[in-house]
C-alpha cells in the first residue's frame, strides 16, 4: 500500500507543478508584451502597441472567466473593427472549457497530494519515515515524468508544429481552431513562433520548480534519512 501511495503522490506533485506552471505562464501579461515588443508585431498588422495589448488581454480575460464575452473593438488600418470574429469566438469557448477542466485536475492533483499524505503518515507513524516515502515517490514518478519530458522536449524542437496540430487533434473535436491569417485576427497575434516560445517557456518554469524539489528529496533520502522505506 505505502509503494502504491507514494507513487501517487509523486505523480500528484508533478501534475500540480505542470498545470501550476501553465497557468502561471499562460496568463502572464509581461510574457506576451516582451514577445510583441521583440517581434514589433504591431507595427506589422496596422494596430497600436496598446490595442494590440488589449486584443490580448481580452482573450486571456475570457479564458479565466474574468469576462462574458469576447466582444470589443480596436483600430487596425485606421478602420475601428471588432477584434473578434464569430469563429474565433466559438474557437475561445472550447479553450476556456479546456482550461476550466485544467483547472479541475489541478484541484483534484492538490486534493490528491494531500490525502495521499494522510494515508502514507497514518501508515508511516513517523515523520522522518514519512517524509523518506513522501521522497522517494517524487523521485521514482519523476524518473517516470523525465522520460516523458526528454521525448516532447525532442519533439517540440524538431517539429513544434506537428506537436502543436497533435495537441489540438487530441484536445479538440471541431476544427474551429483552423484559423487563417487572412480572415481570422487571433492568429494574426498569436503565431505559431508565440506558442512555441510559451511552449518552452511552461517547460522551463516546470523545471525551475521540480529541479530544486528532486534535488532536495535526494539528498534528504542519501544524507537524512538513511533508515528504509517501508515495503508496503
Amino acid at each position: 500500500m505505502m509503494k502504491a501511495l507514494r507513487f501517487l503522490f509523486g505523480w500528484c506533485v508533478l501534475v500540480s507543478v505542470v498545470l501550476g506552471s501553465v497557468r502561471l505562464q499562460a496568463f502572464d501579461r509581461s510574457f506576451y508584451e516582451a514577445y510583441y515588443e521583440k517581434t514589433r508585431l504591431a507595427s506589422q498588422i496596422g494596430v497600436s502597441e496598446a490595442d494590440l495589448t488589449k486584443s490580448m488581454q481580452v482573450m486571456l480575460d475570457f479564458v479565466q472567466g474574468k469576462r462574458a464575452d469576447l466582444n470589443e473593438r480596436i483600430v487596425r488600418e485606421g478602420r475601428t473593427v471588432p477584434v473578434y470574429n464569430a469563429k474565433e469566438k466559438a474557437h475561445m469557448v472550447d479553450v476556456r472549457l479546456l482550461y476550466e477542466r485544467a483547472m479541475i485536475v489541478l484541484g483534484a492533483a492538490v486534493a490528491g497530494m494531500v490525502l495521499t499524505l494522510f494515508g502514507m503518515a497514518w501508515i508511516a507513524k513517523d515523520p522522518k519515515r514519512l517524509l523518506a516515502n513522501a521522497c522517494a515517490g517524487l523521485l521514482t514518478a519523476s524518473l517516470c515524468f523525465g522520460i516523458v519530458l526528454v521525448w516532447l522536449g525532442l519533439w517540440i524542437a524538431t517539429d513544434f508544429t506537428d506537436f502543436w496540430t497533435r495537441f489540438h487533434t487530441l484536445f479538440f473535436t471541431n476544427d474551429l481552431w483552423l484559423l487563417d491569417p487572412a480572415t481570422d485576427f487571433m492568429i494574426v497575434i498569436c503565431p505559431e513562433s508565440m506558442f512555441s516560445a510559451l511552449v518552452v517557456a511552461i517547460l522551463l518554469r516546470t523545471a525551475f520548480i521540480l529541479l530544486p524539489l528532486e534535488l532536495g528529496a535526494w539528498w534528504l533520502l542519501k544524507k537524512k534519512l538513511p533508515i528504509g522505506l517501508d515495503a508496503g
